[in-house]
């Protein structure tokens, strides 16, 4: 366990604390500056000596409980010790004043009270700056140990996401363009534009944890485009979206993730098209869907782009996509979170338990 990085502390608060104190016993010292100052240069080596009792206890028992879940312990431990330790101290301190005729006053049971409590509160109050320090330092670092897993599932996540997008896409993708080459060129190149502009969004999408429902949309046209050519007219879109929430925020691909799921599991045939429905709620939600015509073939890991889409939802602590399917339509509805819900979530600072 490291010390603490206390030495100007230490520096201004031994001889603030001493002088302070000795202000108490003007009156014994006869208002002689010389009496004052000799008790006071005393005081702080005895004060400095027992402060490095103090600091000792303060190690010994972060180490035992180091984590910042059993602050609450580390505490109680960390103050019995310091009133033990105070009390042997200072009934040491003033026995030995009283052995050495070196006291300026009798010395009774009053006075051991008086040292007594006068040192009870200076190391509550020493002790209790120690362990503000410490606590904030423990507080700012499961922050960041927080912040830091949050970033590494996000990337994970989205890791995970892009590579399962890219090698089935990409080659489902150029074996449509090189048919369309050979068939129209003028489709061909309108096919690699858009394309192309799939890529860059997939590529931009992990920059940003949450991105506009806009860039959604944008992105939606061009691989519609790219779905559209490819499958021809087994698919059937109905997209319906409020102009309202075209700001509000969702993680990136998310439609991209929700659509593959859909082709994925169901079959899509030009006389009995799979019908996809993109829409917002009057409440602020978006909903996908698409009409139930399973595959007859079983599909692994059934569902295992929405398990990973309710993950990415989970690690950035957002409400979970609410699923319905009464068997003849699938349903997956997810939140669209506001600018002003992101900035209270980051306003207001999380419990840590202690």
């Amino acid at each position: 366990m490291k010390r603490p990085n206390d030495r100007w502390f230490r520096w201004i608060s031994i001889p603030l604390l001493v002088l302070l104190a000795n202000l108490f016993y003007l009156v014994e010292y006869e208002y002689d500056y010389r009496r004052y100052l000799g008790w006071a240069l005393l005081g702080m080596a005895y004060v400095a000596l027992m402060w490095e009792a103090v600091i000792w206890w303060l190690m010994f028992v972060r180490q035992r409980y180091a984590r910042i879940q059993q602050t609450r312990l580390r505490v109680l431990v960390t103050f019995a010790g310091y009133l033990v330790l105070t009390t042997i101290f200072q009934m040491v301190f003033v026995w030995l004043t009283d052995v050495t005729n070196i006291a300026l006053i009798p010395v009774n049971r009053q006075v051991y009270i008086v040292y007594l409590i006068t040192g009870f509160i200076c190391t509550l109050l020493v002790g209790s700056i120690y362990e503000v320090i410490y606590y904030l330092q423990k507080y700012r670092e499961a922050v960041q140990e927080t912040e830091s897993v949050k970033k590494a599932g996000l990337q994970s996540q989205y890791d995970s996401l892009k590579n399962q997008v890219n090698p089935h896409f990409l080659f489902n993708s150029l074996t449509s363009l090189s048919a369309l080459i050979s068939e129209d060129r003028q489709k061909a190149g309108l096919f690699l534009d858009e394309l192309a502009s799939v890529y860059r969004y997939l590529l931009q999408a992990g920059q940003h944890p949450l991105v506009a429902l806009g860039d959604e949309v944008a992105f939606l046209t061009s691989y519609r485009y790219l779905l559209d050519a490819r499958f021809g007219g087994a698919l059937r879109w109905d997209v319906a979206i409020d102009d309202r929430f075209i700001n509000r925020l969702l993680p990136p691909l998310t439609l991209q993730n929700l659509l593959e799921n859909a082709h994925r599991h169901n079959s899509l045939l030009p006389d009995s098209p799979l019908q996809l429905s993109i829409r917002t709620t009057h409440d602020g939600y978006l909903e996908v869907g698409n009409s139930i015509q399973r595959k007859k073939a079983a599909v692994f890991n059934r569902q295992g782009g929405l398990i990973q889409l309710a993950a990415h939802f989970d690690v950035l602590d957002l409400p979970p996509p609410v699923i319905r399917d009464d068997g003849h339509w699938f349903i997956i509805r997810l939140p669209l979170i506001s600018k002003e819900q992101i900035d209270q979530r980051h306003s207001v600072p999380r419990p840590v338990a202690t």
